[in-house]
């Protein structure tokens, strides 16, 4: 009875001195809201946008006219600002279906275009392709040249016919590989993305963060860094800026940083920025969630301050690139180590341009 008292005390003993365990940031309804709120109605969105554009292109090819084509390369521009705020999403649906690479490769290879657009015979889905596809070809399709050269192209040269007809195919692509996107997420993969709520690899939150500090170097590089030359001891290249046809390189820069940005914070709902606030709270983290954000609107700042279109600027604003490209860089670094210290996420993808 002696020992059987004392295992009793001792159990109460253990017990009582157990810690209870700590709160949980609430993962599932921050996946929730970026599913619902702010993921499926952007690729909602972007999937009536593609659906324009084709409607467009379909009005273009009856009358090829200037007031035609301005509301083509409006569709375009529309299109094409609203995929900045999707791209961050590359995974699940869009990974599978290779969004990301088939609809936004640049800089496009004027050379291949004209060259698949003059032999009429072409797979626009074999890999050699990539470059003469998607937003950049149609950009180059679209703009280069004036306004007269632009209509000649489809309508009076010696390969006209085969123009329109590789323009149209362009499109029909694009839609015909965006469909399953919004079907997947809509029959499905919301309730598999919500359902994975660990911080493991392959866990949606390691997913979607790691699209974010993923797009966020694309911004740093390919947008600003590849052109103005700091990859490169100074050689500038000015021709590898997005949208370099259309000269809409600024404003897709400013959607992009604005679109991550949304992310980071999940707009006016729960994000990531709420996350660390959460871990705040009881590790008393080195950076704080608002510096972050804040440095997001720096980010916007200096890009907002460079001259349009990019292509043109990069020569005479080094400074400005500079800056630019400095904050972004300082923006990438909080991403890929104060922010994951506090998310408990690993940074799964490798660069090699040492942020």
């Amino acid at each position: 009875m002696r020992v059987l008292s004392l295992i009793i005390i001792s159990l109460f003993i253990i017990t009582a001195c157990k810690k209870p365990e700590a709160p949980e940031f609430d993962r599932s309804a921050l996946l929730t809201h970026m599913a619902n709120v702010e993921i499926k109605p952007a690729l909602i969105e972007f999937t009536e946008d593609l659906v324009q554009l084709s409607d467009a292109v379909t009005v273009f090819e009856s009358a090829t006219s200037f007031d035609n084509l301005t509301a083509l390369r409006t569709a375009f521009n529309n299109a094409y600002l609203q995929f900045e705020a999707i791209k961050m999403y590359d995974f699940g649906p869009a990974a599978n279906n290779g969004i990301k690479t088939s609809m936004n490769t640049y800089p496009t290879d004027p050379t291949k275009i004209n060259a698949n657009i003059t032999s009429g015979s072409y797979s626009l889905s074999a890999v050699s392709n990539v470059d003469a596809i998607g937003f950049p070809a149609l950009d180059y399709l679209l703009f280069d040249g004036d306004d007269i050269d632009v209509l000649n192209r489809f309508a009076v040269d010696p390969d006209a016919e085969n123009a329109m007809t590789y323009l149209a195919a362009l499109i029909a692509k694009m839609n015909l590989d965006f469909a399953p996107v919004s079907s997947e997420w809509n029959t499905g993969y919301t309730e598999t993305f919500i359902a994975a709520n660990g911080t493991d690899i392959g866990s949606s939150v390691s997913l979607l963060y790691n699209e974010l500090v993923k797009d966020l170097e694309l911004l740093k590089n390919a947008k600003i860094g590849i052109p103005a030359g700091f990859f490169s001891g100074g050689e500038t290249f000015v021709t590898y800026v997005e949208g370099y046809y259309s000269a809409e390189s600024k404003a897709l820069a400013l959607a992009n940083i604005t679109a991550l940005k949304t992310v980071f914070t999940g707009g006016d709902g729960i994000g990531f920025d709420d996350y660390m606030n959460f871990v705040d709270e009881t590790e008393d983290l080195p950076l704080a969630a608002s510096e972050i954000t804040a440095q997001f609107d720096i980010c916007y700042t200096k890009i907002a301050a460079l001259g349009n279109p990019l292509s043109t600027d990069i020569p005479l604003n080094s400074d400005g690139f500079n800056d630019a490209f400095q904050e972004i860089k300082k923006l990438v670094a909080y991403a890929k180590t104060d922010i994951p210290t506090a998310l408990g996420v690993l940074i799964t993808f490798s660069d090699t341009d040492g942020d």
